[in-house]
């Protein structure tokens, strides 16, 4: 939009209708404690992922067998693209039926023993899977035996320290029995170093096989015991951490409803102190000494401050809360709205004459009416609050191409820096210059227009100078479809 001022640069920013880290104040609510089965299930999930990158590798491995074997011969590495083809499409099924388990699991009422059990016929094929690979590459020539550490340490990660331990023994197992079916003769030995297929090891020693398991079980069982270890004190201190936030929450939690309880309670005691100012500063109680109506009118202008502010804490705790449904959003006629608004400020602003000057085209918008009474009462009451003596505050509402309605208040007054505009929108922020105009805000008025804004998905931007003024656009979203096109807006 075109700022009415033109010979002073004006500095944007777009309030984000999504929650940002670090730009809203955190949530005391609990967050969700995931079940042990729903950990399972998404470990499982997990193995899935990394399986169709094994997929992929073998698939890549096959094509490099093709190629080598007929294009350009790879001295002495024998590849084939035969088995891994095969190897490949096994994996294939079995991820294709592991993901169609997942999924019954998890809409099944027994799905920690689902889960348990998935998990484990999903470790037990895998490293049938791999031997098979080992096999093939070379189960003593090569250092393909060494790929059962990546179970291990994956096992020593997602399981506890006894249920690693089993994989650990599994894969040693599964090895071992690979070593022997190889050297009695019951399948011919194969490897990748190989130049000629089956390999021969009819004059390998026992004990040199002996040896290469012995290395192989003891790496892997170094491996195991560093992994698991290492895993189980992380898991320690995550649960140890995982307490603490909980107490930490809890605490939080019961010191904001004490303070919201005790924020409820002196709301009634304040106001009647205001009304009963009042009456003392009517003349009802007798002609008052000059000093007393000071004192009185001092109290009145605290007991009107302090009111604001718990009826600000009040409005904002209720905008934050999730222990109740959001009320819905409806059609509201936003030009009566603003109307009723700028009338019930009028005396305020009168006080200083500062006078509305308004330019309202019929407009609606989608809704909640509390809420927009809300953000366009704290945008109006800051304009006032922080335009200079006599100056005029514009208020104007338009339809936009879209359907939705456009709302600005332009204030001729103190103006933001353009390094506090993002923050102007944060729990009790304040300017140094708004510190000095206005001692009565609560600094909560923005905040509330921030929390409104975003259950209503209303885009809010703000332009300012320092020492010019600032106008606040708010984009309502559509009255029928309930929706807000502005996501980009251009100057």
């Amino acid at each position: 939009m075109q700022s009415p001022i033109t010979d002073t640069v004006w500095t944007a920013y777009d309030l984000p209708l999504e929650e940002r880290s670090g730009a809203a104040p955190v949530d005391s609510s609990t967050p969700p404690v995931e079940s042990d089965e729903l950990i399972l299930l998404q470990n499982e999930k997990w193995f899935c992922s990394l399986r169709w990158l094994v997929i992929a590798a073998l698939g890549v491995l096959a094509l490099l067998g093709w190629l080598s074997n007929r294009f350009f011969p790879l001295p002495g590495i024998h590849l084939e693209s035969a088995w891994p083809l095969s190897v490949a499409g096994v994996l294939l099924i079995l991820n294709a039926a592991y993901l169609a388990m997942i999924r019954k699991a998890s809409q099944s009422a027994r799905r920690t023993v689902l889960a348990e059990r998935g998990l484990w016929l999903q470790i037990v094929l895998d490293l049938a899977v791999l031997t098979v690979v080992v096999h093939y590459l070379g189960s003593w020539e090569t250092f393909a035996p060494f790929m059962y550490l990546f179970h291990i340490v994956l096992a020593c990660i997602f399981l506890p320290y006894s249920e690693s331990l089993l994989v650990t023994l599994a894969a040693m197992g599964m090895y071992l029995a690979c070593l022997i079916v190889e050297s009695t003769g019951v399948i011919a030995p194969h490897s990748m170093l190989a130049t000629s297929l089956p390999c021969d090891r009819s004059g390998v020693p026992l004990a040199v096989e002996a040896w290469q398991f012995g290395s192989v079980a003891f790496v892997s069982a170094t491996v195991w015991y560093l992994a698991s270890r290492l895993s189980s004190a992380l898991r320690r201190r995550d649960e140890e951490l995982s307490a603490i936030n909980q107490r930490l929450v809890a605490a939080t939690d019961e010191r904001a409803g004490h303070m919201l309880q005790t924020t409820h309670q002196l709301k009634a005691p304040f106001a009647a102190i205001h009304a009963n100012t009042q009456l003392l500063l009517g003349g009802h109680c007798g002609t008052l000494p000059t000093a007393a109506i000071v004192v009185i009118e001092q109290i009145a202008t605290r007991c009107e401050m302090l009111s604001r502010g718990i009826k600000s804490m009040l409005q904002l705790a209720n905008l934050r809360s999730q222990s109740q449904n959001p009320p819905a959003p409806v059609a509201v006629d936003l030009s009566a709205l603003i109307e009723s608004c700028v009338t019930a400020l009028k005396p305020q602003a009168s006080k200083r004459g500062i006078v509305f000057a308004e330019e309202l085209s019929p407009a609606a918008a989608q809704v909640v009416p509390d809420h927009a009474v809300m953000i366009i009462d704290n945008i109006l009451s800051n304009a006032v609050n922080y335009s200079r003596d006599g100056q005029t505050v514009v208020v104007t509402s338009r339809t936009r191409p879209d359907g939705g309605t456009t709302v600005t208040v332009n204030d001729h007054g103190i103006g933001i820096r353009p390094d506090k505009l993002p923050r102007i929108f944060e729990d009790y922020f304040r300017t140094t210059e708004a510190v000095k105009h206005n001692h009565a805000s609560t600094g909560l008025g923005l905040a509330i227009v921030r929390q409104t804004a975003l259950a209503g998905k209303i885009a809010v931007r703000v332009e300012s100078a320092l020492g010019r003024g600032t106008v606040f656009s708010l984009d309502f979203p559509n009255a029928t479809t309930g929706v807000n096109n502005t996501n980009e807006r251009k100057e």
